[in-house]
């Protein structure tokens, strides 16, 4: 599994690639506007993310907000974000990881 760690909610970058006008989250955020804070724009393995089934996405805190099926990833420049399902009501949202984050970085391999 593919984990991804986003912190507070900021103010996106005005040419942000995927068009947001937030990144981060916030308290009360559906799993659809998490899904769409977290899934890029990151650095990282392509085959190796591509390699993993599912990504969770986490808060500071280890709270799962929402997780998907990976099916693909688009390119931007030097980084890449996640194609994928949403799982929609996946009973793991709205708890505490099983996966604790231990990276530092905002992407890890579970």
């Amino acid at each position: 599994m593919l984990q991804i760690q986003i912190g507070a909610e900021r103010a996106a970058d005005p040419d942000d690639r995927l068009m947001r006008t937030t990144l981060g989250w916030r308290r009360g955020m559906s799993e659809d506007e998490a899904w769409e804070a977290g899934r890029g724009i990151w650095k990282f393995n392509a085959d190796r993310a591509l390699s993993q089934d599912e990504v969770q996405i986490i808060n500071t805190e280890g709270m799962v907000l929402a997780v998907a099926r990976i099916i693909g990833i688009s390119k931007h420049g030097d980084r890449y974000a996640l194609e994928g399902e949403l799982l929609r009501d996946d009973p793991r949202v709205g708890r505490p990881t099983g996966s604790p984050h231990l990276s530092r970085n905002p992407v890890t391999y579970i």
